[in-house]
């Protein structure tokens, strides 16, 4: 080959990567839009009043770190032990849900990470505020690890502040029947919405196809029931009978 020949060779060659390396930066700038937008959009249906942040935005499996030295600080491995674990001892100790201040989003490739302020109301009635850095590692539009930090003292202060109201009484070891008698299930006249009244003061709610789309507590008085769902926010309804309640402007009937 002469001189000439190799030189145009290791030309083209040289082309090839630049091209390879461009398209791939070209693929990450992509992927990292969509995502940015995915979570921007998330976290504005959040601040809208929306209350399933974590079942949009969260892969079943995910892994989710909170950093800290404090007995909230660790890693919680699936949605829902997180949401029981680190989310829901949370949200029952509030009257108001969190509601987020988005500061700023960053986006490179499959990771997006979103500085945030967030801010609700104690069931005492103190504010809680509080400041968030949130890392997201993004797979088909679902967050499989995240790492979070923030001012565990603020979080702890109202979890060691504020006791859990008991809504269940015990007899033994063994709980006694919560709130007779609506323990049990409730369902719309078509079937598209189930909603579980559990003894032990929760309660999860199915919609359509999606299990749990719905999770939190619940209390009764009379025939008044409270919500506060795991999220944050808060609803209510009227047993208008022993098989008939009112909730939402919707209907259910027991089951």
């Amino acid at each position: 080959m002469t001189v000439p020949s190799r030189l145009f060779s290791s030309m083209l060659l040289v082309l090839a990567m630049m091209s390879s390396f461009f398209a791939q930066a070209s693929s990450d700038k992509a992927a990292a839009e969509k995502n940015k937008a995915f979570i921007s959009q998330a976290f504005a249906k959040w601040v809208a009043g929306g209350s399933t942040f974590f079942q949009d935005v969260l892969s079943e499996d995910v892994v989710w770190t909170i950093k800290g030295t404090s007995p909230a600080a660790g890693t919680y491995k699936g949605r829902a032990v997180f949401i029981e674990q680190a989310v829901a001892p949370f949200a029952d100790r509030l009257s108001s849900f969190v509601k987020p201040k988005v500061n700023d989003i960053w986006a490179d490739g499959n990771d997006v990470v979103v500085y945030w302020d967030g801010s609700a109301v104690a069931v005492d009635g103190k504010p809680y505020n509080n400041s968030f850095v949130w890392i997201f590692r993004m797979q088909d539009l679902r967050a499989t690890e995240v790492i979070a930090f923030l001012d565990l003292t603020q979080y702890d202060d109202v979890i060691n502040r504020i006791p859990l109201a008991k809504t269940v009484a015990t007899e033994g070891d063994k709980p006694m029947k919560a709130q007779p008698p609506y323990v049990g299930m409730w369902v719309t006249a078509d079937g598209r919405i189930r909603q579980e009244l559990l003894a032990s003061g929760r309660y999860d709610e199915a919609r359509g196809n999606k299990e749990s789309a719905y999770q939190g507590r619940y209390e009764v008085k009379g025939n008044q029931i409270d919500y506060w769902d795991d999220t944050g926010f808060t609803a209510d309804g009227v047993f208008v009978d022993e098989n008939t309640l009112h909730h939402g402007g919707m209907i259910f009937y027991r089951r």
